[in-house]
């Protein structure tokens, strides 16, 4: 199994529209189907974007091994919800595996930095899922800022990237290889290296054989807007 995660707590943040979530949720799934023992939580701390949320996929996740903290009941689509006193709970239990999808904005950074107690006690990983499709994400120096601001409001460090450069269905290899191209500028700025690259599982095999040091996480799609969500009667 390619190694996407270096610790127990992994933290995945990007800015509007980065595929976070997606990222947040393949990775959970990728844990729970590895060899681990240990439990798999996934805490849903995006209080921004109110269209891809992790907590709006509770049942589908715990049906296959993912354990999601996130607000309860009407709390769950408020903009600024109460934060479970769980999720502190789960960043210091041992015996079990954290994934941590927050918003890469300001008030999503500050949200992860009420946990920097928590996190001074384990090691952990914070990746930024950079996307160059996005309006905010198109240049090194735009992900270099964006990084340290999302250092500056969490008081945490992020130590790797995530290649995230798809367009939804119409996404090929060659966008993940010059998503690759920014990144490597990135480093250039940060010195913070890509970790793995993201993507539909039919690009894999072509995306591994193009970009070959770096591992490529199945993206399986579970986030949808409104808008494209099935009528129900």
């Amino acid at each position: 199994m390619p190694k996407f995660w270096r610790h127990r707590v992994t933290i995945i943040t990007g800015g509007y529209g980065s595929g976070k979530t997606e990222v947040s949720i393949n990775l959970a799934l990728a844990k729970s189907a590895s060899a681990r023992e240990n439990p798999i939580a996934l805490v849903d701390l995006d209080i921004v974007n109110p269209y891809f949320r992790s907590r709006d996929r509770i049942v589908e996740l715990a049906a296959r091994g993912v354990h999601v903290i996130a607000p309860e009941g009407a709390l769950r689509t408020a903009d600024l919800p109460a934060l479970p006193p769980s999720i502190g709970g789960s960043i210091l239990d041992q015996t079990q595996d954290v994934v941590i999808d927050v918003g890469g904005d300001p008030a999503g950074a500050r949200a992860l930095g009420r946990f920097k107690h928590d996190l001074s006690t384990t090691p952990y990983d914070l990746y930024l899922v950079v996307n160059p499709n996005r309006p905010h994400t198109r240049t090194a120096r735009d992900v270099a800022e964006l990084l340290r601001l999302i250092e500056q409001k969490s008081r945490l460090t992020v130590t790797g990237l995530c290649n995230n450069a798809n367009i939804m269905e119409y996404t090929q290899a060659s966008d993940l290889v010059r998503g690759q191209q920014l990144l490597t500028e990135v480093t250039a700025l940060t010195g913070i290296e890509t970790v793995f690259t993201a993507c539909v599982p039919e690009l894999v095999e072509e995306v591994t054989r193009l970009l070959p040091e770096y591992p490529v996480l199945p993206l399986r799609l579970s986030m949808r807007p409104p808008w494209k969500e099935p009528d129900k009667i």
